[in-house]
């Protein structure tokens, strides 16, 4: 997989060395798939960026956005990519960096296991909770789950360790979702999902989602990198019903709103 570290300085992105001393705890960290110089939803994860920049450090916004427009200039032309923007701390203050890092291997299906575990200190703030979420995804890889299922003391679903889930209940043609004032990361994602579903007159609404209400429904896992992916199956859980045609339709649907990199009002 290949991966190059940079540090924004002097209004340049400069190479630094992975294991630089100075690197800090993540204040704040962004990540899209990058597809042939092509982002679904790119403006929209600039803007949480920029967002949670600005209400977590003293950067100037003149110097967020300079940052940014160097990073989309690395974007363009081809291959399969997964950024990651950073605000990072460090003694001397807050700085911007740039990981340069090839896609992973990307899935269509994802088994889920659930756990009342939840390491998250800022919820609505992508990047500081980041490495003990992968600790807890990790955890449940000895029960065959490859993501883990956050569930609060009653019981309904926040979010998954690095994904966002959404289901199909029942016989009805209405997509729902875990209520917009629930602790969880505004997911550009799921976002995408709802434009989609308001296009095909498709109703979504906000409930709450416990994992033995979702006996016999279909449920997708949602993320930046996958996109839509299938749940086949819930360990110690709710028996699901994958409706793999309709989530591969609804895959292309979200790569074709895919836009050249170029096209970003950042760029």
């Amino acid at each position: 997989m290949s991966h190059a570290l940079y540090q924004f300085s002097s209004g340049e992105l400069r190479p630094i060395d992975w294991c630089d001393p100075r690197a800090g705890e993540t204040l704040v960290a962004d990540s899209w798939l990058v597809r042939d110089g092509r982002v679904v939803a790119l403006d929209q994860h600039l803007e949480r960026f920029r967002t949670s920049v600005g209400a977590t450090t003293a950067l100037e916004r003149t110097t967020v956005e300079a940052f940014l427009h160097s990073v989309l200039h690395q974007l363009e032309g081809s291959g399969l990519w997964f950024p990651r923007i950073e605000a990072v701390a460090t003694p001397g203050g807050p700085i911007l960096r740039y990981r340069h890092r090839s896609a992973p291997e990307m899935t269509s299906q994802v088994i889920l296991a659930t756990t009342t575990d939840d390491p998250r200190k800022t919820p609505l703030v992508k990047g500081p909770d980041l490495d003990a979420l992968l600790r807890l995804r990790t955890s449940v890889a000895s029960l065959g789950a490859s993501e883990a299922i956050m569930v609060d003391n009653l019981g309904a679903v926040v979010e998954g360790a690095y994904s966002t889930i959404v289901a199909w209940l029942g016989e009805t043609e209405a997509l729902a979702i875990v209520p917009h004032s629930t602790p969880r990361l505004p997911s550009i994602t799921e976002h995408v999902v709802e434009e989609i579903a308001q296009q095909q007159g498709i109703p979504v609404y906000e409930t709450t989602l416990r994992p033995e209400a979702l006996e016999n429904a279909t449920v997708w896992v949602l993320s930046a990198l996958h996109g839509i992916r299938q749940a086949t199956r819930w360990i110690k859980g709710p028996v699901l019903n994958p409706d793999l045609a309709r989530r591969d339709m609804w895959q292309r649907l979200w790569q074709e709103r895919a836009q050249p990199v170029g096209e970003s009002e950042a760029f």
